[in-house]
């Protein structure tokens, strides 16, 4: 692999060094921005005249022209110092022409110029991968995982239905996504870290309150929510890898897939082989190994809002900002303002809260109890019933009774008796078991239902005193 710096210009990022006394990076990376907005879209390069005129509306937006002055100077360029906070005047257009030399000393810009003197401004390709991510960071927007997964999903599972399908193209471009999905929980992952560690800094109230519900929800809150729900990875996850798999094995489906990456690319056949079989493998093993990361994740999230709440809960609760304090401070802050004449709470105050004063009534008072009349039921009159009553009844009963005695339900019960044994006798049956002569039955009826992993085998000898009544002996064993 080339190392970065043997391709960028050694003085690329002396730019945002310490100039001296003068420190102008923020400068420096709101311009570069916004020269990149300008050139992301543009087809034929920037004027000139436009990129100076963008220059001087940040200069007197940031009001640095002293700033900029101020480098001039220092770097030995005649000019004379401007004071902050006035407006650019003729310096202007100097000030805009030298930070403009400088973007284009430094490698972060290019300038053509054209038979009639012209000047077009354009960007490097490392410096639109640089500045988007810059641009990325100034905009502290989350990872988006959506679609990403899904496209994964709808390229390799699309063989079946598409005649056109390319099989070097989807497992290319599956690879991407995937790639750029992992990477993203890596980075959502580590930066509920570090929204833990922030929860536990934060002293005030209100700037728990701010990061727990503007900054965590809008930032982190988001990319969670749709982790766990329209993005969920169990939805994509099998098909993909079984499908990965069958042609990982497919040694014809390889080399006609290889075939075809290497006339896209400048790999020969077995090069591209080996490149695919890594995408396989790479996206293979990726998928597998997300149940830890998601975990972990989850762990996270738990542990911040815990964190985050609890660290709401004591400084409402401490010392010095109990709920009780904060209303002594509030009554002496009223005090002052009824002293120095205002009868009025601020137009911005909340309302007081008052509940309505009910007049007293016949309910409001006591009223001493009353002994009533004894209860008398009603007969209660069987009706005769007819078959199929009787039938629908029955039904339910059964249907009653296998719900409240499933196979599962009985199983488990029994499998906890052995305690690690293989067989047991029926005198080694929990004695609560024994006396219920309806569980008992029960786990003798099911020992032959097909559901059940213990059977049971009758023995000889005399019948065995369960209280009230007598059985024959038995043994349960494990299937």
């Amino acid at each position: 692999m080339i190392n970065p710096f043997e391709i960028l210009p050694p003085n690329l990022f002396n730019l945002f060094s310490t100039q001296g006394y003068t420190t102008l990076q923020r400068h420096y990376m709101a311009i570069l921005l916004r020269i990149y907005a300008l050139a992301e879209f543009n087809r034929f390069g920037l004027a000139r005249e436009l990129v100076i005129a963008e220059i001087l509306d940040y200069l007197q937006s940031a009001d640095a022209g002293g700033e900029v002055a101020a480098e001039m100077e220092q770097q030995e360029e005649e000019v004379s110092l401007l004071p902050t906070g006035e407006g650019l005047g003729a310096k202007g257009s100097d000030y805009a022409a030298y930070l403009l030399r400088r973007l284009e000393t430094t490698g972060w810009i290019e300038r053509e110029q054209h038979a009639d003197y012209s000047e077009t401004i354009t960007l490097p390709d490392y410096a639109f991968t640089l500045l988007e991510a810059l641009r990325k960071i100034q905009e502290q927007k989350p990872h988006e995982f959506t679609g990403q997964l899904y496209t994964a999903h709808q390229l390799i599972t699309a063989a079946e239905t598409n005649k056109d399908f390319s099989p070097a193209l989807a497992v290319t471009q599956a690879y991407e996504n995937v790639r750029q999905m992992v990477r993203g929980l890596s980075e959502l992952n580590q930066n509920m870290r570090r929204y833990v560690e922030r929860a536990t800094r934060e002293k005030q109230v209100s700037e728990l309150l701010h990061l727990q519900f503007d900054d965590y929800s809008q930032t982190l809150g988001a990319s969670y929510h749709a982790l766990k729900t329209s993005d969920h990875v169990s939805r994509y996850r099998r098909d993909i890898i079984c499908q990965l798999q069958d042609w990982q094995i497919d040694a014809d489906w390889l080399t006609g897939a290889a075939n075809e990456l290497a006339l896209q690319s400048r790999l020969s056949p077995a090069q591209a082989e080996q490149t695919l079989a890594g995408y396989l493998q790479f996206v293979i093993y990726q998928l597998e190994g997300l149940d830890p990361l998601l975990d972990d994740i989850d762990q996270r999230h738990a542990q911040y809002l815990r964190t985050s709440l609890r660290q709401i809960r004591y400084q409402l609760g401490s010392a010095d900002g109990s709920f009780k304090d904060r209303l002594a401070a509030l009554a002496r802050q009223i005090s002052v303002m009824k002293d120095s004449g205002e009868e009025y709470l601020p137009a911005d105050a909340p309302g007081l809260r008052q509940h309505p004063v009910d007049l007293p009534d016949l309910h409001s008072y006591y009223t001493p109890p009353q002994r009533r009349a004894p209860f008398m039921p009603d007969t209660v009159i069987l009706p005769t019933l007819t078959p199929e009553d009787l039938a629908t009844l029955q039904a339910l009963t059964m249907q009653d009774v296998t719900q409240a005695f499933s196979p599962n339900k009985v199983n488990r019960k029994v499998i906890g008796f052995f305690n690690g044994h293989k067989r047991l006798h029926v005198t080694e049956i929990p004695s609560d078991v024994r006396s219920d002569l309806h569980w008992l039955t029960t786990i003798v009826a099911y020992a032959h239902h097909p559901e059940v992993t213990y059977g049971l085998e009758v023995l000889g000898g005399e019948p065995v005193n369960m209280g009230e009544y007598r059985i024959v002996p038995f043994e349960l064993y494990k299937v």
